[in-house]
């Protein structure tokens, strides 16, 4: 596939003659004007390389490429002018974050030549983006699996916040839901530094001592405080250290925080934590929500309402789910849990919802080869 570039000027014939030149080796669209380069990204972005004029009527070439890069940092920009002035080249490159700045007239095959390096420049920006993506990923991976086997009961907790977290996300419109999705699944990996009596307790709504009350409490700021070791993944850390504090400001952690100021993230879990907690206890999930409603001091009304409309669209349009009985040795990487794994003897070891992952695998194992596994084991249709 061709690199997409995009050419902007004001001058037609200037923009036809490029053309004539770079059309067979690149995928390219040209742009008479800023206000139309803008367009053209929107409507057919985004793009490899962008190179703009400098000087062009209405919208300039720096106030382009300024913008281009706050909606499109890895697109590579490369700057055309008449005026070699060493301020407008400065300003260029200090908003526009200039790859190459060139002097009009440009000799075609410089054009040509700086066009290549550019592409070089934006694979490699793309490959180290993809790289530190895939790392990430493998991380979180890691210790979802890992807390599972430590700690199906609380994980368990976990992954039925996430699917709702990530919802509420959507439906209010955050830029980034997958935040609210991995927050959730690691929300509770503070509870692995307590001791174990205290875990146990909270797991069984067991009455907690005073000491063991404010131990609990801190279990999100413990967690937000490991969290914060991952590179990119501050504001999942921040939505997990707000997830008990209440909307009028008291809970944990005990700052000045209230309302607004509190970050939606941790609006948003306190929702679905305390929900998932209170549904045993009603005939339905629309009834626990309307039981919650009525703590308007503890919850964001916008996150409730957000999130009765997501619980309303899961009423009406939830598919049938395709279900399969399979034995222990037939269970792979990806499927899906539609009943939590237990011993003979009844000891929880994987939790209902659980994606299976190379870990739950090598712990069933050394399960059933002391205590035994209870089959059939109920999975949603083939591995994802």
């Amino acid at each position: 596939m061709k690199p997409k570039i995009l050419l902007v000027d004001d001058e037609a014939n200037v923009l036809q003659a490029y053309a004539r030149v770079l059309r067979g080796r690149f995928a390219l669209d040209t742009a008479l004007g800023g206000e139309a380069a803008l367009e053209c990204m929107a409507d057919r972005g985004p793009y490899a390389v962008v190179v703009s004029d400098m000087r062009m009527p209405g919208m300039d070439g720096v106030t382009f490429l300024a913008w281009s890069m706050a909606q499109h940092p890895d697109t590579v920009r490369i700057m055309l002018t008449g005026n070699a002035d060493q301020g407008t080249a400065m300003e260029a490159v200090n908003r526009g974050s200039i790859f190459r700045f060139l002097t009009k007239p440009c000799d075609s095959e410089l054009l040509s030549q700086t066009l290549d390096l550019a592409v070089r420049q934006h694979q490699l920006i793309t490959a180290e983006k993809s790289l530190v993506e895939d790392t990430l990923k493998g991380a979180i991976r890691m210790l979802v699996e890992l807390l599972s086997c430590l700690d199906p009961i609380s994980f368990g907790r976990a992954q039925a916040m996430a699917a709702h977290a990530e919802a509420i996300a959507r439906e209010m419109s955050m830029e980034n839901p997958w935040v609210l999705g991995i927050a959730s699944i690691l929300s509770q990996i503070g509870i692995l530094t307590v001791p174990e009596g205290v875990a146990t307790k909270l797991q069984t709504g067991t009455f907690l001592t005073s000491a063991e009350r404010d131990l609990a409490n801190r279990i999100p700021e413990i967690g937000a405080d490991l969290i914060r070791n991952i590179p990119r993944l501050e504001e999942v850390a921040e939505a997990v250290l707000y997830m008990n504090k209440n909307l009028n400001g008291t809970g944990y952690p005990p700052d000045d925080k209230k309302d607004q100021d509190i970050p939606l993230g941790g609006r948003i879990l306190r929702v679905v934590w305390d929900y998932e907690r209170l549904l045993p206890k009603f005939s339905g999930p629309l009834s626990a929500l309307r039981d919650m409603e009525g703590r308007t001091t503890w919850y964001d009304l916008d996150v409730l309402r957000a999130f009765k409309r997501c619980l309303e669209r899961e009423d009406t349009e939830a598919p049938s789910t395709p279900t399969q009985r399979i034995g222990l040795h037939e269970l792979r990487i990806g499927h899906v849990l539609l009943a939590g794994i237990e011993t003979v003897d009844g000891l929880l070891v994987v939790p209902e919802a659980t994606v299976i992952g190379l870990a739950h695998l090598q712990k069933l194992r050394n399960f059933a080869r002391l205590s035994g596994i209870r089959e059939p084991l109920i999975v949603k249709g083939e591995p994802a």
